[in-house]
């Protein structure tokens, strides 16, 4: 019976790394310049939105011109961006430069080995780049994702609506095509989990084991700055158990990716924090500037950049509303499900626990910043909360567990799945857009405002 189930984790993860290198492959392309372009179309380019091309103006300007600055960048057709702001007299990407300046790295391979060029080559470069950084980490990921069901899990039923539901019912299949920090952190939180797991579960002591849960969970804080709740958690899981070899394997391996972030804010901002850090605050000078008489997009940003005023209506919008977790990828109501099951006994209970604190967490953290009830901008998903998709996978393990031999509960599991990759498929040409559920409240707001008018 495992055998069978490895070939359906195998046939799973192939299926899916085949859509998922399609859709890197033919998304950028869908607008090829042998098209019917009209000469008041923009450049085709690669580049999805405002945000990744602010990513990519970064990696350009490192490798071609040794600076952090994109200046000389942002006025090549289809490279401009909102995403940016003024220091020193200089533009810079408003984006953390810890992962720029290492897909900056991949860049550089890739162009001195095989010739790549982003201006010259934008399309074959980006792809290049994503299946390095997205696609390859994101295939681990699911691997690592299916042994912890086979390893975890109690049922057969379970083990696989894990591994299906990692492999397409997630906004983090729809991101890969595009350069961004969110799927990055969530397949870091994967490669920490998974060792963490064996010392936590198994009670393994090996030094490499703590490494690895170190230095992962440091990685996702790097790409995530939220996800360094997650990174203490590992820490105090794990000292609990073992501070020697903590202190002798996860605090050295944690301080690298920790130490390189550090330093790239250091070398971008001359400070310890990334320019992100001061956004909304009362002297902002990096968003908001004028430059030769023309003011940032920042200082009178559209409707919705400017976000919402209540604050119930944001959490209610990031829950259940049109951004919303359970709204958009209902299958995760099973993860609130494993959370009513904490009472009980089962492998995961500490990790459906930690699911749920940081997950409390999160909300509250964004709650606090009333300066940007926003959802994340322009974006199919609420993308700030994709570096928990992992956990909540780990959490609906329980429910399945518990009810999956019912025959309605199966239906009604497939029915959630159905409606998550629905989701998560719908935006596969850009992710960088309005959900599909916001589309559709206006549209019946605007069909009841009409009728309204018509009967008064």
């Amino acid at each position: 019976m495992i055998g069978l189930r490895r070939f359906v984790y195998l046939l799973v993860i192939t299926v899916a790394a085949g859509s998922a290198l399609a859709s890197i492959l033919t998304v950028t392309r869908l607008y090829s310049p042998a098209g019917p372009w009209s000469k008041k179309r923009p450049p085709h380019t690669p580049m999805l939105s405002a945000n990744d091309r602010s990513r990519w103006c970064t990696v350009w300007s490192l490798v071609e011109r040794g600076t952090y600055q994109i200046d000389e960048i942002i006025e090549q057709p289809g490279w401009d961006t909102i995403d940016k702001g003024r220091f020193r007299d200089h533009f810079y990407s408003s984006k953390p430069p810890f992962l720029a300046t290492l897909v900056a790295g991949v860049y550089w391979f890739f162009k001195h080995a095989a010739g790549l060029d982003l201006l010259e080559m934008p399309h074959e470069t980006v792809q290049v780049i994503l299946l390095v950084v997205n696609w390859l980490p994101w295939l681990v990921a699911l691997a690592l994702m299916a042994a912890i069901g086979e390893r975890y899990a109690l049922t057969d039923w379970s083990r696989v609506f894990l591994i299906v539901a990692a492999a397409g019912g997630t906004f983090l299949t729809t991101f890969l095509t595009t350069l961004n920090n969110h799927t990055m952190a969530a397949c870091c939180v994967v490669f920490a989990l998974y060792p963490t797991l064996r010392i936590v579960i198994d009670g393994r002591r090996d030094g490499w084991l703590f490494a690895m849960s170190g230095f992962w969970g440091a990685f996702a804080a790097s790409c995530e700055a939220p996800a360094g709740a997650f990174g203490l958690a590992l820490f105090a899981l794990l000292v609990w158990r073992s501070p020697g070899q903590v202190l002798r394997w996860f605090v050295p391996a944690a301080l690298v990716p920790l130490t390189f972030f550090f330093y790239t804010n250091w070398l971008c901002t001359g400070g310890l924090l990334p320019f992100q850090a001061g956004f909304g605050a009362a002297d902002d000078t990096f968003y908001k500037y004028v430059h030769k008489g023309v003011p940032s997009y920042w200082m009178n940003p559209s409707l919705q950049d400017q976000g919402e005023s209540s604050p119930l209506i944001y959490l209610f919008h990031c829950t259940f509303g049109h951004h919303g977790i359970f709204s958009l990828t209902p299958m995760f109501l099973l993860s609130i499900a494993g959370w009513f099951r904490l009472g009980k006994s089962f492998p995961l209970r500490q990790t459906v626990w930690l699911s749920l604190v940081l997950t409390i967490w999160l909300l509250a953290f964004y709650l606090s910043r009333t300066q940007s009830y926003n959802y994340g901008g322009n974006t199919s998903g609420l993308r700030w909360a994709f570096w928990l998709i992992p956990l909540w996978l780990v959490a609906l393990v329980p429910a399945i567990d518990a009810w999956g031999h019912r025959r309605l509960f199966q239906i009604v599991c497939a029915l959630l799945l159905l409606a998550s990759v629905f989701s998560a498929t719908f935006p596969h040409l850009n992710p960088w857009q309005r959900p599909w559920l916001l589309n559709v409240m206006e549209h019946a707001l605007h069909h009841c405002r009409a009728a309204s008018q018509a009967v008064g």
